[in-house]
């Protein structure tokens, strides 16, 4: 499949050629790729879903607002078409430990109950990302856990 958001991420997340600082932060693009992803499976962009994924961009891995916006346009145009999940689990796989891991899943899950509502697709979503990335299910229901118990505070 040949398209913008596939070259996008081919130019963006290249991680031979480059630094440690370099890799780290391409990876987090490969977070961010994911999110989106999840905030897309249930046929709708909610915009609580985006100003979440905005926070957990800037806060968690200090990716800047106009990074973000490229990424969600580029996600947006590809949302008909089917990409494989492999090459960004790959990536954070080869980079992330355990606690990274957990903390991708938790940001996917505040992502999926931030429009008040966990869709059966989003939990689908986020449990395949969790099993590819190898992240027991304790863990994976802990951080269901605790985004829930978050967004019940707001």
């Amino acid at each position: 499949m040949i398209s913008r958001i596939k070259r996008f991420f081919e130019d963006n997340l290249q991680l031979a050629n480059h630094t440690p600082q370099e890799n780290e932060k391409q990876v987090e693009l490969t977070c961010i790729a994911l999110l989106i992803e999840l905030s897309k499976v249930d046929l709708s962009i909610d915009d609580a879903e985006l100003k979440v994924i905005r926070e957990l961009a800037n806060k968690e891995f200090g990716i800047n607002n106009d990074k973000v916006d490229e990424i969600i346009e580029l996600a947006k145009e590809e949302a008909d078409q089917s990409t494989s999940l492999y090459q960004f689990t790959e990536l954070v796989n080869a980079n992330y430990e355990d606690e990274m891991k957990y903390q991708l899943i938790l940001s996917m899950w505040k992502v999926a109950f931030a429009d008040g509502k966990i869709d059966k697709y989003e939990e689908h979503l986020i449990r395949k990302i969790s099993d590819l990335i190898y992240v027991p299910h304790v863990k994976f229901m802990e951080a269901k856990f605790h985004a829930q118990k978050e967004f019940a505070t707001r």
